[in-house]
């Protein structure tokens, strides 16, 4: 897949756009229309624990919410800091986590008291690139996000990254910088502008790469996509495209983690552990978020997982991605996304014609709707021709909704006529210890892949 890393999610389908070039997965997600189950099952993994990990918590969404709750979110807790202190911060709870982008995305004003500095683009004569305060636009089919970029010292549970850019997400409440025409081509006119149409309060990318878009974005080649980095010497007005050097890029703020007062640095990689989840769903589901692969006793990968290495070449098709093949279909693009909330791939034998799917109850598109649940089994093969088989299901998604809970494993949906790609999104990762790789960081066995 020739596109950035893009994730996230409005309340409908989603199939990304590209984003100027450069590294990606995609992420899907379907609204739900959920209000939550108050007596619905509870389910949690308290283990392990350690200044490299935190929590992981799928529920109805943030307080400050939204109408229509979407399934199977996952979210952490983030602390933003003004550069060099240690007391100017601010913690913020239910940030989308989302092994499909990268970077920290927050809406400006949850960090606004604390004055973040701007980030400032050099000139660059060989993409008329001129100098002055940098922005992003992250581009989807129904929506972007946009707004100024800025740096912070982060901390997620016991790691730190100093000084890392992270992006402002302009708010429509208090606007900062119009919407350049280009950024709302690329979303549709659609901009996610509120925790209400991104259904969180912010987005922590923590995917396979160390930055968010690389070498195009450097030289200010977009080609034919659309533009990621902009350039505002002047405010709003003359927002142009700008290069942008890899050290003021969105980066994954794992790879940036600091070394601890041992001198142990957990900057490689990520596992998410999650526990299993009842047949008809859960109310709640607490898991855990543990920091670095092989660099602690609580993240050694166990002998039974196998690594599933994905194709690095840019010039592919299969760019960052895994085959996947069931029932006699072949979906050569497919990927491990926790922040797809459902499984979707294309196929045509199962029944669409749902109540969520027709939107009458208000609960989204596509998902799929069999009379029984389907058990199959899955062949997933690595860049590497390795493979290993898995096991999963499909329930009738009416059925789930109905019982008013949030977390299922067996929710799935299509992504799209035709499609080649499988998205194993986050019912995946229930019962399992998913581990993710980034492509350049010290590793027993190099990145980028992911092992189960």
């Amino acid at each position: 897949m020739k596109r950035l890393l893009c994730s996230l999610a409005a309340g409908l389908l989603l199939a990304l756009a590209g984003c100027g070039g450069g590294n990606s997965t995609e992420t899907t997600i379907i609204g739900g229309g959920l209000s939550g189950n108050p007596n619905g099952p509870v389910v949690s993994l308290d283990q392990p624990t350690g200044p490299n990990t935190t929590e992981v918590v799928v529920d109805t969404g943030p307080a400050s919410g939204f109408a229509l709750g979407a399934a199977n979110i996952p979210y952490v807790t983030v602390t933003v800091c003004t550069p060099g202190s240690a007391t100017a911060c601010v913690t913020i709870d239910h940030v989308f986590l989302d092994t499909g982008s990268i970077g920290l995305r927050l809406f400006r004003s949850a960090v606004a008291s604390l004055g973040l500095p701007a980030l400032q683009v050099p000139a660059h004569a060989a993409s008329n690139t001129p100098a002055g305060p940098l922005a992003e636009c992250y581009p989807f089919v129904l929506g972007a996000v946009w707004g100024p970029m800025a740096r912070a010292d982060v901390r997620i549970g016991g790691e730190a990254a100093s000084a890392l850019p992270i992006q402002l997400i302009d708010e429509a409440s208090a606007p900062t910088l119009a919407v350049p025409a280009d950024c709302s081509a690329a979303a549709n006119g659609g901009v996610l502008d509120s925790p209400a149409s991104l259904q969180a309060n912010g987005v922590l990318g923590i995917g396979m790469v160390s930055f968010d878009c690389g070498l195009n974005c450097a030289t200010g080649n977009y080609g034919s996509g659309h533009v990621l980095y902009y350039s505002c010497p002047g405010g709003s007005a003359s927002c142009v495209p700008a290069a942008v050097p890899a050290d003021l890029q969105m980066q994954n703020p794992v790879a940036a983690f600091l070394p601890d007062a041992n001198g142990i640095v957990d900057n490689n990689g990520s596992v998410i552990m999650m526990p299993a989840v009842p047949d008809l769903g859960a109310s709640v589901v607490r898991g855990r978020l543990v920091f670095g692969i092989g660099t602690r006793a609580n993240n050694q990968r166990p002998l039974s997982t196998t690594v599933y290495p994905v194709d690095t070449n840019p010039a592919n098709d299969t760019y960052l991605s895994l085959g996947t093949s069931v029932g006699g279909l072949s979906y050569p693009t497919s990927y491990i996304d926790s922040g797809s909330n459902a499984m979707f791939f294309d196929d045509p034998g199962i029944r669409m014609s749902c109540q969520s799917s027709s939107g009458s109850a208000g609960t989204g598109q596509g998902w799929y709707c069999p009379p029984t649940v389907l058990r199959r089994t899955a062949t997933i093969t690595a860049a590497d021709g390795s493979s290993g088989s898995v096991d999963f299901s499909v329930a009738n998604a009416d059925v789930l909704f109905g019982g008013g809970n949030v977390a299922f494993a067996n929710l799935g949906g299509s992504a799209g006529q035709g499609a080649t790609t499988f998205v194993w999104g986050l019912p995946f990762f229930y019962g399992r210890s998913v581990f993710t790789s980034i492509w350049g960081q010290a590793l027993a066995t190099n990145g980028p892949w992911n092992a189960f």
